[in-house]
């Protein structure tokens, strides 16, 4: 999953980590355009992905 950065208008940043927690997801992202970087936690639930 992709995501925009919070810091410039980049879109589509790819994750630079994940973290699975059966329900939950973790990514870590870094901007390659300014450097920012951010996490999100997403249930996984609200996108039909749970197992």
């Amino acid at each position: 999953m992709t995501d925009n950065c919070p810091n410039c208008p980049q879109q589509r940043v790819e994750p630079a980590a994940e973290v699975d927690r059966n329900t939950q997801v973790s990514h870590l992202y870094r901007c390659p355009a300014c450097g920012e970087t951010w996490s999100t936690n997403r249930d996984l639930r609200a996108y039909g992905e749970a197992a």
